[in-house]
């Protein structure tokens, strides 16, 4: 199972890519509508905002942590600032600090931003953010189809 928690599409973008490269019947659901985590295997997938997960996917994994802390699983966040690495270790870890259990493997990927999508909080993050990398303010994707389908496909030696 894929389960992520997506605020504006680019989280479930992802999680549809990576589906995708797992062999067999993989589920690609929405943490909101997840019933059960009877899987051997689970993907986690949430984008991180102010240095946190999505507060969906933090109630999920409270909510499922006696069943998740001997899951096997992996992880994948979606940032902006994940040209870096100490950024993606930081988002990663925003991530896994709250997962029960191992985590096998982790990943961050990049999403894209709609400006016309976003409140005026979220559009007053994303300007700051943007303007203290010196980047251009405004909407963009950075998403990387084969990159997520990579992951995806790495995933398959823990199956």
């Amino acid at each position: 199972m894929v389960a992520y928690a997506s605020k504006h599409g680019s989280t479930e973008k992802i999680a549809r890519w990576i589906g995708k490269e797992i062999r067999g019947n993989v589920d690609v659901l929405d943490v909101e509508q997840i019933q059960n985590i009877n899987y051997d295997y689970v993907v986690l997938g949430t984008p991180i905002y102010e240095h946190k997960p999505l507060p969906s996917m933090s109630q999920f994994v409270e909510k499922n942590s006696d069943q998740l802390k001997n899951k096997s699983k992996s992880v994948f966040v979606v940032a902006s600032d994940n040209e870096i690495r100490s950024k993606r270790e930081e988002n990663i870890r925003a991530f896994t600090k709250i997962i029960p259990g191992e985590v096998n493997q982790a990943a961050v990927f990049a999403g894209e931003v709609n400006e016309q999508e976003l409140n005026q909080q979220e559009e007053q993050s994303v300007n700051s953010y943007m303007n203290s990398i010196s980047k251009p303010v405004g909407s963009y994707s950075k998403l990387n189809e084969k990159k997520c389908r990579e992951f995806g496909k790495s995933l398959n030696r823990f199956m």
